[in-house]
């Protein structure tokens, strides 16, 4: 592991520490409605839609590149009776989705692991159905390799999800790159460019959406729910921490809003032919 990925790991470590904290989930209800233990933009309407894309079943293995707290794959699980491994950078939240996994049921079919996304996965080729990765992409710094692994795991036909938050659809200044790297090493990319490594991997692109209305909506929730509890979380963040975290949610909405960085979905298939 790198020292960007140590540091890295340290600051989600420290956000996961209190992921399931009165106050946390508190907040999560309000900004999600439907609490699921997600972070990021991720809603469970649209992922009981994509769910349905992977094609998952009773017995499917799916693997979820970035699990975090595990909140999004325990869902999927739970919807297609699956069973399923998660990787995460960060401790603490490989141990807030063990806890998950255990209060529903779900530990016999289910294995965490700590894992640095930009180094090979430590698991066989050919071993999994279908592969998810949300909102996860934009942290990598190599998707080529991360791309050509998730190939090399699939089986022929299997499927690989993810949502991309950083695809450049307009003009951007340098300050509010800056400020919407907030969270550690960000890879912004261009239209076109996860096409090509996918293709490059030997992974058939099937489809792809806009979903920055719903980064939009989430992160705007986010930043009003957060006001909201102002005193409480400045008293864990910090009065610094809190300006800091409410600035970079605001130059999401404003990138949101004037379509200058898009959030994408996107679906592709494992080759027969990709080794």
């Amino acid at each position: 592991m790198n020292d960007s990925s140590a540091a890295a790991e340290r600051s989600y470590d420290d956000f996961y520490a209190c992921f399931d904290s009165p106050l946390a989930n508190a907040i999560r209800r309000e900004v999600y409605g439907r609490d699921i233990g997600q972070h990021s933009c991720v809603l469970t309407e649209e992922l009981e839609d994509d769910s349905q894309l992977l094609r998952l079943s009773h017995s499917s293995r799916l693997l979820d590149l970035g699990c975090g707290p595990g909140g999004p794959l325990c869902f999927v699980m739970g919807l297609t009776g699956c069973r399923a491994i998660g990787l995460d950078l960060s401790t603490e939240a490989i141990a807030s989705a063990t806890a998950r996994a255990r209060i529903l049921g779900l530990q016999e079919r289910i294995t965490l692991r700590v894992a640095d996304l930009d180094e090979a996965l430590d698991i066989e080729a050919r071993s999994f159905d279908s592969a998810i990765s949300l909102d996860v992409v934009l942290h990598l710094r190599d998707r080529s390799q991360a791309f050509g692994e998730i190939a090399r795991v699939l089986v022929p036909g299997g499927r690989f999800l993810f949502t991309d938050a950083g695809v450049i659809t307009g003009a951007v200044s340098n300050e509010e790159i800056r400020l919407r790297s907030l969270h550690g090493h960000t890879q912004f990319v261009s239209p076109g460019l996860n096409e090509r490594m996918l293709a490059s991997a030997g992974l058939r692109l099937l489809d792809q959406v806009d979903r920055t209305g719903s980064l939009l909506e989430v992160s705007s929730r986010r930043q009003a729910v957060r006001l909201a509890h102002r005193a409480e979380l400045e008293s864990h963040e910090g009065v610094e921490g809190f300006d800091r975290q409410q600035l970079y949610l605001e130059t999401v909405c404003a990138l949101s809003r004037r379509k200058a960085v898009a959030r994408v979905m996107y679906v592709a298939e494992c080759e027969s032919a990709t080794l």
